[in-house]
């Protein structure tokens, strides 16, 4: 789950089975956390067993590695590590990845073109490009409690990435309740 603010959601997010717990470090975001709240945040993933990620947007390298130290995040989504490929609203890839950088990277993330936005693209025309990282792929984008049984079943995905579709109405803090009604959905998804 992505876009955590709070200590209080990262714990919410993680007990409710959440394996990655991302946090956005970006000043231009809505969702951005100083590095202090990261590194709580961070603390409360690792105590209820979840991996932090911290989330960058055309950050340098030194920024990235000192602000990731010093949040104590296990992985980093940028351009390496978690690489992002974005899809325009008819699921076609505005960016790819070399085989090298593909092979270096732990996870691919395919997100809309408006990532962070809440929206998505078009799962039925998307064609998941080869992917040869070390995990595997995660979609992102547009993903809630009712439609993510239908992106499971449409793409196969390794994992999803949810932000705004856990969201209570501010569209920042996360709800509890859409944070269980998305586990459960997830958990029954027939794999």
């Amino acid at each position: 789950m992505c876009g955590i603010t709070s200590a209080r959601d990262a714990a919410m997010a993680a007990e409710a089975g959440a394996d990655f717990i991302g946090m956005i470090l970006w000043p231009k975001s809505k969702r951005s956390v100083s590095i202090t709240v990261a590194k709580e945040i961070s603390d409360v993933a690792r105590e209820h067993g979840a991996i932090p990620v911290a989330v960058f947007v055309d950050e340098d390298a030194k920024t990235i590695l000192r602000t990731s130290a010093a949040s104590n995040t296990e992985y980093v989504q940028e351009k390496r590590v978690i690489y992002v490929l974005h899809a325009d609203e008819d699921g076609s890839l505005l960016n790819h990845i070399s085989e090298e950088d593909c092979s270096l990277a732990d996870w691919i993330l395919v997100d809309s073109a408006m990532g962070g936005s809440g929206k998505g693209f078009n799962w039925s025309k998307f064609k998941k490009p080869p992917v040869r990282s070390k995990h595997g792929w995660l979609l992102a984008g547009g993903i809630n409690p009712e439609n993510v049984q239908v992106a499971l079943s449409a793409l196969s995905p390794d994992g999803v990435d949810v932000s705004s579709g856990i969201c209570g109405s501010d569209g920042i803090q996360k709800d509890r309740l859409r944070i269980s009604s998305l586990m459960n959905a997830v958990k029954s998804h027939p794999s």
